[in-house]
């Protein structure tokens, strides 16, 4: 963990990692969105493939372990209820997400995003980096099998792939609206 508890590191082993892209691979892909509704494809903020894995898909137990840990260890306290389907995500070269968050706070929904889950699931490409911001910027040291759990409200991005194919798949842990 770094000094500021925003992130709390886990780790998946090399085998499962490629499970997953196996897995995962032959799911329909398709452009990713913006926004609560994703109606928007302003690929200047993000350009990625993404694919969603079934609701009892068997990552989603490791992730709700990350982000249980996550949430006491780090002092988070936060209440969570739900979470989404496992997301996984192909960037190729040239595909990035600038800063975002993964919390919609303003949308008025019932229900925001508190903790996000990301497992790094391969190591053969370049750029991609992970970064999360907080005061500064910090780039989270993810290596394959990497699991990094972190407040969704905390901005982030991956910075453009400059060589090869980087896969990710990500989570996300919801609770009643912040207040």
């Amino acid at each position: 963990m770094s000094h500021l508890p925003i992130w709390y590191m886990g780790q998946l082993d090399s085998e499962l990692c490629d499970k997953v892209v196996d897995e995962l691979s032959f799911v329909d892909a398709k452009d990713a969105t913006l926004g609560v509704d994703g109606a928007d494809t302003n690929l200047d903020t993000r350009k990625t493939k993404i694919r969603f894995a079934d609701g009892d898909y068997w990552l989603n137990k490791v992730f709700e372990q990350v982000a249980s840990e996550a949430n006491k260890i780090c002092k988070w306290d936060y209440h969570l209820t739900g979470a989404e389907r496992v997301q996984f995500a192909e960037y190729e070269v040239g595909h990035h997400y600038t800063w975002h968050t993964d919390t919609f706070t303003l949308a008025g929904q019932d229900i925001d995003r508190k903790i996000s889950v990301i497992c790094l699931l391969n190591d053969e490409f370049e750029g991609g980096d992970f970064e999360v911001r907080l005061y500064s910027d910090y780039k989270a040291p993810l290596t394959k099998g990497a699991i990094i759990a972190f407040p969704s409200i905390l901005e982030h991005r991956v910075t453009p792939v400059t060589s090869g194919t980087r896969y990710s798949a990500t989570m996300w842990f919801n609770g009643p609206r912040f207040r």
